[in-house]
């Protein structure tokens, strides 16, 4: 899977270049991305908030350095979820992404939305204080805190919602260029929607500690994580991204040291898809592969730690990154051999059968896999990746097609599907993969533009899938026609 990353990342590079030239074109063409119109008090209503949250999820692929890693993707949305289930005031579905970014920062938005940079979690020492950081900024979108100070602050300086949401999209997820971005759009007034208010603070240390709390979690975890965070900016003239936009004042902190002070702690059973999640992100989004070997073979080298886990797992995944693909096998396949139902263990199986071309070997598992966990999406893009890897893009397509109909926006099984149909020399539904990439980074010119061309290599009597085209240009230009009019 992580051959097909890497593809994944360039094809992200290239849709974003391509966005970014819709934008550039606009004026001329008449394709301009969502105007999301201007900001009036008591004007964001949570459905226009769920709107906009889907248009924001989009921009988040084009814009963000978002990793779209199927393990990272379901252990950041599982524990994500299980805190939402205890939440008050939940509108509208969350979504939870990780944003490889070296400062510690995490930060949440519209309709559900909230993101945390890989350093934040390669900080967290245990799964409590990850959760205490994902549960405040849950309290954020659960208190509506960003869309009641656009509107406080409208009464100072109209703004249109689109130049504000990019000013913070953009802070947030790079502080240092969300100043200039934030001038750009004349915003300088409305620093208190990127820097919440102290009220605002207190209210999301609240309700995010009694989340994670009734989530099962350690109250200890909140503390920790943030009084840690305060010694940091402390001993360093240089803040750390979070206290930009989660300002720490000392009087937040004896707030948050009084709440968890009278808490009685909590046993929290470890849980290991956190190790493993950590790990991952260290080998494959942080430093050179050479580096992780280096790290991993001193930390298995200390005689309590030579049968870790963790650390044999990181050891294989750094190797098969150098492409030391029989070394990296021997290890995964000892592990596998002690768990083989861990879907960490199974990926990277597959990418190491890969590199070292046994195809039949790693459909043969994966297939028996399947059985036992249908519809699993680490399992089924993997099975596919393996599949067009092998030459049988056709049983891909058949694969892939059942999953869209249940995830019908995960943008890398549009990929696969995409790879799968390049490989049968299938140039109609080829076009109209790529859109359905294109659509999902809002480049709907673009977008339209490829289903224009998949019409051209329509065969002649295919009426049904000539007015299937028609039908979804029809309906990508209504999506951005009803943006507009938000």
């Amino acid at each position: 899977m992580f051959n097909l990353l890497k593809k994944l990342s360039v094809l992200c590079l290239s849709l974003s270049v391509a966005l970014s030239s819709v934008s550039v074109n606009a004026v001329s063409n008449g394709n301009k991305l969502p105007d999301l119109g201007t900001v009036a008090a008591g004007s964001l209503t949570i459905e226009k908030e769920k709107v906009i949250g889907q248009v924001i999820r989009r921009q988040l692929r084009a814009t963000s350095p978002v990793i779209s890693d199927p393990l990272l993707d379901e252990y950041l949305n599982d524990l994500g979820n299980k805190l939402v289930s205890k939440a008050n005031d939940v509108r509208y579905p969350f979504d939870f992404y990780l944003i490889k970014n070296p400062q510690l920062n995490a930060f949440a938005t519209f309709g559900g939305v909230v993101a945390l940079h890989t350093r934040t979690l390669l900080e967290s020492e245990t799964e409590s204080e990850l959760a205490s950081v994902i549960g405040h900024e849950i309290a954020h979108v659960t208190q509506r805190h960003i869309a009641r100070t656009i509107e406080e602050n409208q009464r100072n300086a109209p703004l249109t919602i689109a130049s504000l949401l990019g000013a913070i999209l953009i802070a947030m997820a790079d502080p240092s260029a969300g100043a200039a971005a934030i001038t750009t759009a004349q915003a300088s007034s409305q620093q208190m929607a990127l820097n919440y208010n102290r009220h605002n603070e207190k209210e999301a240390d609240r309700i995010g500690l009694r989340i994670m709390i009734d989530a099962g979690f350690d109250p200890n975890g909140a503390r920790d994580f943030f009084v840690r965070l305060a010694e940091q900016s402390r001993y360093s003239s240089k803040l750390p991204a979070m206290l930009y936009s989660h300002p720490l004042p000392d009087s937040r902190v004896s707030d948050i040291r009084a709440r968890v002070d009278g808490l009685e702690p909590k046993f929290v059973r470890p849980n290991p898809a956190f190790h493993f999640a950590k790990v991952r992100t260290a080998v494959l989004y942080t430093h050179v592969p050479s580096y992780h070997v280096e790290h991993f073979r001193a930390k298995l080298n200390e005689p309590e730690q030579s049968e870790n886990p963790y650390y044999k797992y990181g050891l294989a995944l750094a190797l098969m990154k150098t492409d030391a693909f029989t070394e990296a096998s021997k290890i995964i396949d000892d592990l596998l051999q002690q768990q083989g139902n861990n879907l960490y263990y199974l990926d990277l199986k597959t990418d190491i059968e890969l590199g070292l071309k046994r195809y039949k070997d790693i459909l043969d598992l994966l297939a028996m896999k399947l059985e036992l966990m249908p519809n699993n999406q680490v399992l089924v893009l993997n099975y596919a990746n393996a599949l067009i890897s092998a030459k049988q893009a056709q049983k891909a397509v058949e694969i892939l097609k059942d999953f869209i109909i249940l995830q019908p926006e995960h943008y890398l099984a549009w990929q696969l599907m995409s790879d799968a149909y390049k490989q049968l020399g299938n140039r109609a539904m080829y076009h109209q993969a790529q859109a359905e990439l294109y659509a999902l980074v809002l480049a709907y010119p673009k977008a339209i533009d490829e289903l224009h061309t998949a019409f051209n290599y329509i065969d002649r009597q295919s009426e049904t899938d000539k007015k299937r085209i028609s039908a979804r240009i029809k309906q990508l230009r209504n999506e951005q026609e009803n943006i507009k009019r938000l």
